[in-house]
């Protein structure tokens, strides 16, 4: 399986001195370090993509991934010196990023140790590959090729359709790197014919996504081997901003659009969650429909029956081949109460739940519990009850242990001798069909 990449997230650098005798570096002395202008040239233009707190500034950094919104990452450590001799081993992003936020006019690089590597990509073969500077005059050519002086001539919208491209490692693993949308990808030379179409398989959620945010504290495992466990979002940026690739250390949790906690168990279930909120696996939904519950009703006839039907929302409901023409008040059609829901919630045998590609069964008992099962073995327990919502209709309110299958079902319709069978919807994204099992 492809390593999948977290990409196009705020980065937050801790600000710390930068000196060797403040920040326990030692002291390089007797290296070939030379002035340079190519390094002063390089930080200077690595400080334009942080803001003065060391955040990265969404829109210079359509990637999040050094290599690619900037030109090349260093490999290191490498070895500089300041404008007034002082040297420092600088051993990673977060240092150098250290030593530019707190450079001044009268304090700053001015020198490098040749040789140095710097990673960078190669477009002939889609890899990102170790290239050695030997001196100036390489490191000159190299600040050539990444046309700093050019800027930034895309004017790309803020639509987040996002595309994927296949990219090799230094180490040889393939991993996705995504882009907000095409225009951005095309900025660095991408074409159509790059684009990977398993995008949603990347852990990436460039700028962040109104679908879900992470809870912290989670770990992860970077393409190093490095174990490493952050608290925030800004920590975990912080991490990955240099790293191609990276696993999570399993389960952890996530919090939903509409406060729902959901339990991440394996890679396989993350995947579904990015597919149902970015439109990749939407339970049958070809049309590419939102997960937004707005639901509309439409109103036809069946064997001389007239059927109001619900659909999360109207896009759902186009996609079956229904008009704004169809579209009528959503209501309690058949007037049915709490009471009457309770009853058609116990009597029913089960209720079949669609959530990614895995159909779940729950059981509701009389006495307010509710069983969760899959493959009819359990997978969690909870409580459920009935309320009225502010358009008078009944909603069934679910909470499971675990919280994965906690939602609320707005009931339209509880008869289950209907053709459709009862009609409910549920206001979790996550859950794209229910059907009841009622004998």
């Amino acid at each position: 399986m492809k390593n999948l990449k977290l990409a196009f997230l705020s980065v937050l650098f801790v600000v710390c001195c930068f000196t060797s005798c403040t920040n326990n570096e030692p002291v390089v002395e007797e290296q070939n370090i030379e002035e340079s202008a190519s390094i002063t040239t390089s930080l200077s233009q690595l400080r334009t993509q942080f803001d003065n707190q060391g955040d990265v500034i969404p829109t210079e950094n359509p990637t999040g991934n050094i290599v690619f919104d900037f030109c090349f990452d260093f490999v290191y450590p490498i070895n500089l010196s300041y404008n007034n001799g002082t040297t420092v081993t600088v051993n990673n992003l977060e240092d150098l990023i250290d030593v530019t936020i707190n450079s001044t006019n009268d304090l700053y690089i001015d020198g490098i140790e040749f040789p140095f590597d710097v990673e960078v990509y190669n477009d002939e073969t889609d890899a990102i590959e170790t290239a050695t500077i030997n001196n100036e005059e390489e490191f000159i050519v190299l600040l050539e090729s990444c046309d700093f002086n050019d800027g930034f001539d895309c004017e790309c919208t803020e639509e987040y359709a996002p595309v994927c491209v296949e990219i090799t490692a230094p180490d040889g693993e393939t991993f996705l790197m995504t882009y907000p949308n095409a225009c951005y990808a095309e900025c660095d030379g991408f074409t159509e014919n790059d684009f990977a179409e398993n995008c949603e398989e990347d852990y990436n959620c460039p700028g962040g996504t109104d679908c879900f945010s992470f809870n912290f504290p989670l770990t992860i495992i970077t393409d190093n081997g490095d174990t490493i466990t952050v608290g925030s979002q800004e920590e975990l940026d912080t991490v990955l901003y240099n790293v191609y690739y990276f696993d999570f250390v399993y389960s952890f949790d996530v919090t939903l659009e509409d406060g729902t906690v959901l339990t991440i168990g394996n890679e396989e279930a993350f995947i579904e969650l990015l597919e149902t909120c970015f439109g990749g696996n939407d339970g049958g939904n070809d049309c590419g429909c939102d997960e937004v519950f707005d639901p509309v009703c439409v109103q036809y006839e069946e064997n001389g029956e007239v059927i109001i039907e619900v659909f999360a929302n109207a896009c759902y409901a186009e996609c079956e081949g229904f008009t704004e023409n169809d579209f009528v008040e959503c209501g309690n059609q058949s007037g049915c109460s709490e009471e009457d829901v309770s009853i058609l919630m116990v009597a029913c045998q089960f209720w079949t739940v669609t959530i990614g590609d895995q159909e779940y069964t729950y059981i509701f008992g009389s006495d307010g519990t509710v069983t969760v099962n899959l493959d009819n073995e359990m997978i969690t327990t909870g409580t459920w009850s009935t309320s009225i919502s502010n358009d008078g209709l009944v909603v069934v309110n679910i909470n499971t242990e675990s919280g994965n299958f906690t939602s609320d079902w707005t009931v339209y319709d509880c008869n289950e001798n209907n053709p459709t069978g009862p009609n409910v919807v549920s206001s979790a994204a996550w859950i794209t069909n229910i059907e009841s099992g009622c004998e």
